[in-house]
């Protein structure tokens, strides 16, 4: 993987008349990723904010399995965040040197393969979930929980962040290049091979094989659910069992979409990224240039894997939905609560100004009046003394 990300940042640094030479590779360095930055980056954002409210942590504990992915899908979003700025940064490469500098290649290297782990081991574990929430729905609640998800997770990011950590000391900048050094470069290749067998080999064939069971088990359980609701003579368990299974039914057609989704997009280079590593000899293999190609634009596709579970979850989700517009709701709510109150502020202290104002003039007025009104009495007496004298 560390030659095909080299050779996205060849392409993302070469010269203009280079790119007006060939319009596709323009699209996809100068477009391509910031259309996807800003898409994927929106929706993950939103992603991070619904399943990291309180209310939906609160919700999770205590409604049972179908709600124990949240975790998974929580840190999921996360790590698709950190790769999509990954992401941004090879864009801003076009114009800027961001990326080849000393710390930041191989900082950016490193996150992008724990990113690629998390992304293939989460799409496992929940759906190594719901394959157990669907095999054994009765016992399910008593495995699964958020608590254990949580752990689990947390324990997924370790290892990768531990597995990867070679990354720090093998790799250099070498001819404005993320490259392996000379010493570690036998290395960094056979961990690469290794690389795409934990990512892509293993995880397709377990993700593939517990998706078929899903099916299956799906396929009996709505042959079987009329069968069990007519054995069971309590009309209130009835419905309680029915809305049980409606939710882990919706909740394990989610996942199952977003794992068949995850298998589409990045079917392509898995295969054609571990065919090169495998087989393919760079010295002595004719069509190794068109192999590279290849894998640089099925790469390109595989960009999408990390942008699009926030558009699976509005489509097939509809207590995401109904949380994501209760958010909209409240959100609106608070605005007009902080502008109604700044508009009580304004008025208030509008208000204030015009008694002071008033306040002022009735004391400027008082003054005046004060003065001239011991004037007044004089000029009275001094016409009643004349008045008396012409009296006289």
């Amino acid at each position: 993987m560390t030659e095909v990300i080299n050779a996205s940042f060849n392409n993302s640094t070469s010269l203009p008349s280079q790119h007006s030479q060939d319009t596709l590779k323009f699209f996809f360095n100068h477009i391509y990723l910031l259309l996807l930055v800003i898409i994927g980056g929106i929706g993950n954002v939103f992603v991070i904010i619904i399943f990291g409210q309180r209310a939906i942590r609160t919700t999770v504990r205590y409604s049972g399995s179908s709600m124990s992915v949240y975790p998974f899908l929580f840190y999921m979003a996360i790590s698709d965040t950190i790769y999509l700025i990954i992401i941004f940064c090879l864009w801003l490469s076009n114009y800027i040197n961001v990326l080849y500098r000393p710390g930041i290649c191989q900082v950016t290297l490193y996150l992008t393969y724990v990113c690629n782990f998390i992304n293939a081991y989460y799409t496992i574990a929940f759906t190594a979930q719901r394959l157990f929430a669907v095999i054994n729905p009765f016992r399910v609640s008593h495995f699964l929980s958020w608590y254990r998800s949580r752990c689990l997770a947390l324990s997924i990011i370790s290892f990768a962040c531990l597995f990867y950590s070679y990354l720090l000391g093998t790799i250099h900048i070498e001819n404005n290049t993320c490259f392996s050094r000379k010493s570690w470069h036998w290395f960094n290749k056979y961990m690469d091979v290794i690389d795409s067998i934990i990512v892509f080999l293993i995880p397709y064939v377990v993700i593939i094989t517990m998706n078929a069971i899903i099916v299956i088990s799906l396929r009996r359980m709505k042959q079987n659910q009329h069968e069990f609701l007519f054995q069971n003579h309590s009309q209130l368990n009835k419905i309680r069992e029915v809305t049980r299974r409606s939710a882990s039914r919706k909740m394990t057609k989610l996942l199952l979409t977003v794992s068949t989704s995850y298998l589409i997009i990045c079917a392509p280079y898995a295969c054609i990224h571990t065919w090169r590593l495998s087989f393919i000899d760079e010295d002595t293999y004719v069509n190794s240039q068109l192999i590279r190609s290849l894998e640089y634009y099925s790469h390109q596709i595989y960009h999408i894997s990390f942008a699009m579970n926030f558009y699976i979850y509005i489509v097939f989700g509809s207590k995401f939905r109904r949380e994501l517009k209760r958010f909209f709701t409240k959100s609106k709510q608070s605005l007009y609560h902080l502008v109604h109150q700044q508009q009580i502020f304004e008025n208030d202290n509008h208000i204030e100004v015009e008694l002071s104002e008033k306040n002022s003039t009735l004391t400027h007025e008082y003054t005046i009046h004060a003065t001239l009104h011991p004037m007044s009495q004089k000029l009275h007496l001094s016409r009643n003394y004349f008045c008396c004298q012409s009296q006289e």
